[in-house]
């Protein structure tokens, strides 16, 4: 095996085309993917092409947590759903839904969705996945 140094995470296959994944920080999260039911898989845990949805969704979320820190306007309570389409070569589209439970200003939407659209995990993805969003503003 090749040791990296700062090695974020370690990955094993195991039976049933189950993978885990443990995360080289203090409390070792795992998180398990398993192959899609219509592709042979037990459907027992998320995807990879689920995962990496919500791994978009958890950025979008960051970045807007750490701009209201910054620009001091709230933002607890706002909530992305993401979901998949899939295309003839894995993931086709990604879908989120953006939930804002509370009255914002003109000024807070436009820096809300500057900070969704600036995640670098969503702007890593090719640009031929379209990445859809739907806004659900409080007023």
């Amino acid at each position: 095996m090749v040791h990296m140094q700062n090695e974020t995470s370690h990955t094993i296959l195991g039976e049933h085309m189950h993978c885990c994944t443990v995360f080289n920080l203090p409390s070792h999260p795992k998180i398990c993917t398993d192959v899609p039911k219509k592709l042979g898989g037990l459907g027992e845990h998320p995807s990879p092409g689920e995962l990496l949805a919500a791994t978009v969704a958890s950025c979008m979320l960051s970045n807007v947590a750490y701009t209201g820190e910054q620009k001091n306007f709230p933002t607890k309570g706002i909530t992305v759903s993401a979901d998949i389409a899939e295309g003839t070569q894995g993931v086709g589209e990604l879908h989120f839904c953006i939930s804002i439970p509370f009255t914002t200003s003109p000024q807070q939407r436009a820096i809300i969705q500057a900070a969704v659209a600036s995640c670098p995990v969503g702007q890593s993805i090719h640009p031929d996945i379209p990445k859809l969003i739907k806004w659900q503003w409080a007023d």
